[in-house]
């Protein structure tokens, strides 16, 4: 399911363009994931498809809201465990479809259970488009506040929320928003909260932090010191360190922040600003986590541990757990 600020194109499966739109479009999506790829890897479509081994969009249906909050419950209750919607927002150059290939890729390859919901806010799609999505996350930071109140008045348990690059800005913007706003409601039901590869000017997300209350938890950064897009990213602001490079881990322990390092990690078919996604390490570690946390259950269900310490047992020199977990 993907909800956008974008406006329509005449391309029915291409569906929206970089256009700002005045109000919220909501769709039902059909993806095709195909299983002949490498796994973390998105192969995209060219222009004469091969099934086999390329991601490509089927459907989209436009729907109304109220269709979409139907849709949600309905989705939500057919979960087999507890009723969970992971929101994923995209980063700096994504096209409508490409963010929905990697929404996808990442519910298939992670084994997410959970009902996807993408947020697709009007990035350009360009390299050369970097100040126009930068604006474009300011445009979108309202939509996505509807959109996480929306969700919150669902049937879900809780809100897995994912952003990446600058997409992680707009998720910011927009928690602190609901903080200002009091609705502490929503942001009680996010969990975790997870930031890749954070396009954040570092001083930016202190402030953003010091708004933000009740904070989601778990609160985890994904961060690399190789990562060249945030590295551009500092050139192009004046040598301002961003989020993402992992400079200041220990100042994001001391706020209630996991860390995870993946700048050793294999990229897979991806780049070190995708590794979040692309790296089948990752994927493999973050399986193994899930099922050493599934096999730690008493028999009434009550968890012996959390998720990050279940996590931080495969991932030695690569996660750093917030201070109050290490204590």
């Amino acid at each position: 399911m993907v909800v956008t600020s974008r406006e329509t194109v005449e391309d029915n499966l291409v569906g929206y363009g970089a256009g700002r739109a005045d109000s919220l479009s909501y769709n039902d999506v059909k993806v095709w994931v195909p299983s002949n790829r490498n796994i973390g890897a998105v192969v995209y479509p060219s222009t004469k498809p091969a099934a086999n081994k390329e991601f490509g969009i089927v459907e989209i249906s436009d729907i109304s809201p109220a269709i979409f909050s139907d849709l949600l419950d309905e989705r939500l209750n057919d979960l087999p465990g507890e009723k969970t919607v992971f929101l994923f927002v995209h980063g700096y150059n994504v096209p409508y479809s490409n963010g929905v290939y990697r929404i996808g890729q990442m519910i298939a390859d992670f084994e997410i259970d959970a009902v996807p919901v993408h947020y697709s806010w009007p990035s350009q799609g360009r390299a050369l488009g970097y100040l126009y999505d930068r604006d474009s996350v300011q445009f979108a930071r309202d939509g996505f506040v509807d959109l996480l109140e929306r969700i919150a008045t669902s049937d879900a348990d809780s809100i897995f929320v994912m952003g990446h690059s600058m997409g992680t800005l707009l998720v910011m913007e927009g928690l602190r928003t609901l903080s200002a706003l009091g609705n502490e409601d929503v942001l009680d039901k996010i969990s975790p909260l997870i930031l890749a590869s954070p396009d954040i000017d570092v001083d930016v997300f202190r402030g953003q932090m010091d708004y933000l209350d009740p904070r989601p938890d778990p609160f985890i950064i994904f961060v690399a010191s190789d990562d060249g897009a945030l590295k551009l990213s500092e050139r192009l602001r004046g040598g301002h360190a961003r989020v993402g490079e992992g400079r200041y881990i220990s100042t994001l322990q001391e706020q209630g922040i996991a860390v995870i390092d993946l700048s050793d990690v294999d990229l897979g078919d991806g780049t070190q600003h995708s590794a979040f996604a692309s790296s089948p390490t990752l994927i493999q570690i973050i399986q193994q986590a899930k099922t050493a946390q599934e096999t730690l259950m008493d028999a009434d269900g009550t968890e012996r541990r959390s998720p990050l310490e279940a996590l931080s047992d495969f991932t030695s020199g690569i996660i750093y757990l917030p201070k109050r977990v290490v204590e």
